[in-house]
């Protein structure tokens, strides 16, 4: 089942979010499960909010091209909300 997956980056700029975003984009629209990435800043930091086929090949993802990018000490969370439907143009 598709899920939503809210990721909260307490302390992170947009400056830190769009130098990740850049080396990241183009794995991530060739993900398999990715649907889509919205992301916007919050008075705490930057949220993502993306949508996956399923949790497990975001967390895959996420380990594999954005953990090693974010800077020492950060400390994320993330949301995973199931989804009961998904339209799509």
């Amino acid at each position: 089942m598709a899920a939503l997956i809210r990721i909260l980056n307490p302390g992170m700029t947009t400056e830190v979010y769009d130098a990740i975003a850049r080396g990241a984009a183009a794995s991530l629209k060739a993900a398999p499960g990715f649907q889509f990435h919205v992301a916007f800043p919050s008075e705490d930091g930057v949220v993502v909010v993306e949508v996956w086929d399923d949790p497990d090949q975001h967390m895959q993802w996420f380990d594999d091209n954005v953990k090693p990018q974010l800077p020492p000490g950060t400390e994320l969370s993330h949301e995973v909300t199931e989804l009961h439907n998904v339209l799509k143009p």
